[in-house]
């Protein structure tokens, strides 16, 4: 179980712990502020078990308690896994979002050193070295939450279209893996 699981309930499980350690007063209580080895080390201190003991009644009755509560705290270890992997994919997408950048800035600059200098063809071109320089540059500059932001915004605005473009998106992957 995560060290600071209990953050959103410890106020519920302050009374519940009081009544299975009779022994806690409610300085131990704010001591351990919600941290489960500060709940284990004031058991061992208080009680007298062994430290193997004591995690064992810890999650006995951390157990008892989610059963009554819904399940609350059992989840706990998974959404603080959840929240681990999603600090991990965001901090890649970060960094993934910069390479991208990077990779279309280049793209556009490959565009404008091979494309006409004169005609409908040239106009075409410095229109779309501008439009993928404005991407690179964005995605160089913003955060992945950022973008997340930007993304929702822009569904949110126009969620017809941005229905389209997902169907048209899923068509092309599924024709593509083929």
């Amino acid at each position: 179980m995560n060290e600071d699981v209990f953050a959103g309930q410890w106020k519920q499980m302050r009374g519940q712990l009081k009544s299975w350690w009779g022994r806690l007063a409610d300085d131990d209580l704010d001591r351990i502020g919600g941290q489960k080895d500060k709940l284990i080390g004031l058991l061992q201190e208080k009680y007298g078990y062994a430290r193997e003991q004591a995690e064992k009644e810890v999650a006995r009755r951390f157990k008892e308690f989610a059963d009554h509560t819904g399940g609350a705290i059992a989840d706990a270890d998974m959404v603080a896994k959840t929240s681990e992997l999603g600090a991990t994919v965001a901090t890649k997408a970060n960094v993934a979002a910069t390479v991208v950048g990077e990779k279309i800035g280049s793209l556009a600059n490959v565009i404008r050193d091979k494309a006409p200098h004169e005609g409908a063809v040239s106009t075409a071109a410095t229109a779309v070295v501008d439009k993928l320089e404005s991407a690179s540059s964005y995605l160089r500059e913003n955060k992945f939450d950022h973008l997340a932001r930007d993304i929702t915004a822009l569904v949110r605005t126009y969620p017809v279209q941005s229905l389209l473009i997902g169907v048209g998106l899923g068509y092309v992957l599924a024709r593509r893996t083929r």
